[in-house]
C-alpha cells in the first residue's frame, strides 16, 4: 500500500444513510365505521392501505403514470379481480401526484357512497401533508 493510499484511508468517514421510507397514519369516521389509513411513503412511491381493524392486506393494486397514456398504467398484483377499487384509486392518486402508488382497500361491502368519503378524506389529508405522500 502506498503512503497516499493510507493516507486516503484514515481521512475517510462514513456518514449513516438518510431513511427514506416514511410512515404517516390517521383515521376518520365515515358512515359511522372508523377507517384507517395507513401511508408508507418510500423514495418517489407511495404504499395506501385503507381498512377497518383487524388490519388485513386482502388486495393490492399498483398504478404509474405515464407518458404513453393519459390514464396512468394499473395492475391489481393480488386479491379479486372483480374488486376494482385499488386498482381505480391507485391510478387516481397516480396522476394527481405523479408517483408509483400501490393501493390496499379492505373495507367490508364497500358502496359508491362509502368510496366517495374514503377519497374526500384521502384528499384533505393529502392536501393538509402532502410531505407524507
Amino acid at each position: 500500500m502506498t503512503n497516499e493510499e493510507v493516507k486516503t484511508k484514515e481521512t475517510l468517514s462514513i456518514e449513516p444513510a438518510e431513511c427514506r421510507i416514511s410512515v404517516h397514519s390517521f383515521s376518520e369516521s365515515l358512515m359511522d365505521k372508523e377507517v384507517f389509513f395507513h401511508v408508507t411513503k418510500m423514495k418517489d412511491c407511495f404504499m395506501l392501505w385503507i381498512g377497518n381493524k383487524p388490519a388485513s392486506m386482502n388486495n393490492l393494486a399498483v398504478a404509474i403514470d405515464t407518458k404513453f397514456d393519459s390514464v396512468p398504467s394499473s395492475s391489481l398484483l393480488m386479491g379479486d379481480v372483480s374488486d376494482l377499487q385499488p386498482t381505480a384509486l391507485a391510478q387516481k392518486l397516480a396522476k394527481s401526484t405523479g408517483k408509483q402508488v400501490f393501493v390496499s382497500c379492505s373495507l367490508p361491502a364497500v358502496d359508491q357512497l362509502m368510496v366517495s368519503l374514503v377519497e374526500k378524506r384521502l384528499t384533505e389529508e393529502m392536501k393538509a401533508n402532502p410531505d407524507k405522500f
